[in-house]
Parts: structure tokens; C-alpha cells; sequence
């Protein structure tokens, strides 16, 4: 008795779980790349997120502190600062809507909604900034997630941890503000003050 072989087309048990096992391997690793990039994408875009917010937070910075104005509050001189607050006049408002007049600012260093170090400034045209505290019109955090932060004021190369208008006489030259986030070189502003004299 003769053998037929059956010849029918078809793929064998085998060589489906062969072919099964090699395009999961293709589609992991297509996976695995497409997941790198999207998480090297993700760290460009918070690295480019991070410089923007330092740069726009530096502009404002340097356009406050070196506008600072000689203002007085009762006849005295008025600029206060110590290594974590500083409150002087300045004619630069922190919204551009607000154009016109001389500001009351106030930098200082607090913490945020998650007990983070953070830097922020308060404005109001309020000149007794003690009477009625609550009286800012504008506050805004520019600094976030702030590992330290520091400032110091001078005049010429002395420099100093406090100032204080009133018994200086004058405004300090420049102020120097220190800010060090996690995972970043610390960013040093050195700020000059051009309405310094008397």
C-alpha cells in the first residue's frame, strides 16, 4: 500500500510560535527605543523649561533691584534688606499693566506649597508696607524648588549681610543674590543699583 503525502499549505505549530516570539522581540525593542526618546525628550523639554524660568526670573530680578529709587517712609531713607528679604522703592512694576508711580517691594525667601525653598516677591503701592501687610496687590513666586538661598548688599568691594538705608545713608551699590537649586551649579546674580547716591 502506497503513501500519500498530504502537501496542504499551512504553517506547523512550530514554526508559528517561532515567528510569534521573533515579532515580540522587534516590537519590544521598538518599544524600548520609542520609550527612550520620549523619556530624553521629557528631560530636554523640563532642562529647557527650568533655564526658561531662571532666565525670565533673572530679568526680573535685575530690572527691580537695579531700578531701586531713594524713597523715604517718615523722612527716613528706605531700603531694608537682610540675608533672606530685602523691601526698597523701585519705579518697575512687577505687570507691565501697571505703568506709572513709584512700587513697594518686597524679594524674600519662603517656602512653597510643598515646604520647598522658594523665591518670591510681593508689590503694592502701599508705602507703609507694616500697617497693612495685607495689602499686596501682586505676588509671585519666580524661584522654585530652591535648595539655598542668599543675599548680601555692599558698596564698591565691602560687602555686607544687611542693609539698611536709614543708618547707612544711602542705597547699597549692588546686591548680590546667591540661589542654588538640586543638581545645578549655584546661580549668582550680582546686581548694581544705578540710583545709588544721595
Amino acid at each position: 500500500m502506497a503513501r500519500t503525502r498530504n502537501n496542504a499549505l499551512g504553517f506547523t505549530l512550530l514554526e508559528l510560535v517561532v515567528a510569534l516570539t521573533l515579532t515580540s522581540l522587534v516590537v519590544l525593542v521598538i518599544y524600548s527605543s520609542f520609550n527612550i526618546t520620549l523619556k530624553g525628550m521629557q528631560r530636554g523639554w523640563a532642562t529647557a523649561e527650568f533655564f526658561q524660568e531662571l532666565r525670565v526670573g533673572q530679568v526680573i530680578l535685575e530690572r527691580s533691584i537695579s531700578s531701586a529709587v531713594l524713597g523715604s517712609v517718615g523722612r527716613r531713607l528706605y531700603f531694608h534688606g537682610t540675608s533672606r528679604e530685602m523691601r526698597f522703592f523701585t519705579v518697575v512694576p512687577l505687570e507691565a499693566s501697571n505703568l506709572g508711580g513709584v512700587y513697594h517691594w518686597r524679594i524674600l525667601v519662603g517656602q512653597g506649597e510643598q515646604g520647598r525653598k522658594v523665591l518670591a516677591v510681593e508689590q503694592t503701592k502701599n508705602v507703609n508696607w507694616r500697617r497693612d501687610q495685607e495689602g499686596v496687590e501682586v505676588r509671585q513666586i519666580i524661584f522654585r524648588n530652591l535648595t539655598s538661598a542668599h543675599i548680601t548688599y555692599g558698596r564698591g568691594e565691602n560687602p555686607s549681610a544687611t542693609w539698611d538705608a536709614k543708618t547707612q545713608g544711602m542705597l547699597p551699590s549692588w546686591v548680590k543674590i546667591i540661589l542654588t537649586f538640586k543638581g545645578h551649579q549655584p546661580m549668582i546674580l550680582v546686581i548694581p543699583i544705578y540710583v545709588a547716591e544721595n
